[in-house]
């Protein structure tokens, strides 16, 4: 899968995307949701993976905005952020959206992109686990 991650803080984006890549994924980051809703436009990914709170445009504003493009609009995403249940709640992050506290547990992450290759997998016919 082609899959994007937002993430302001340098060194667990390079963690993520490092990670990420060894699960056999093609991975590109960015550092902010504006950067992220540009990279999505050119890039079509398969999956975002972003925090919430970030520089430019918060997390829950780049998910809307990606809503309001339609080759992009119902792209699955994955949070992984400290904000708070209430603050979350307080974003309209949309229910089925996986939510994943900070610090981060790897398992969890390996889990939620895994559902997300095997759903592209029923979905199109290909396989996208490796």
């Amino acid at each position: 899968m082609k899959i994007l991650i937002a993430e302001d803080d340098e060194l667990l984006r390079a963690l993520l995307a490092d990670f990420v890549s060894e699960l056999g994924h093609e991975v590109k980051s960015a550092e902010n949701g504006l950067e992220l809703v540009k990279l999505a436009m050119a890039e079509r990914p398969d999956l975002i993976i972003t925090d919430l709170h970030m520089p430019e445009m918060e997390g829950s504003s780049m998910i809307a905005m990606l809503d309001l493009y339609p080759p992009l609009t119902g792209m699955p995403v994955i949070v992984i952020s400290r904000a708070t249940s209430s603050e979350i709640a307080d974003m309209g992050i949309p229910v089925e959206i996986p939510i994943l506290p900070k610090p981060f547990d790897f398992g969890r992450i390996t889990a939620e992109v895994e559902r997300v290759a095997h759903k592209n997998e029923h979905e199109t016919g290909q396989n996208t686990c490796r």
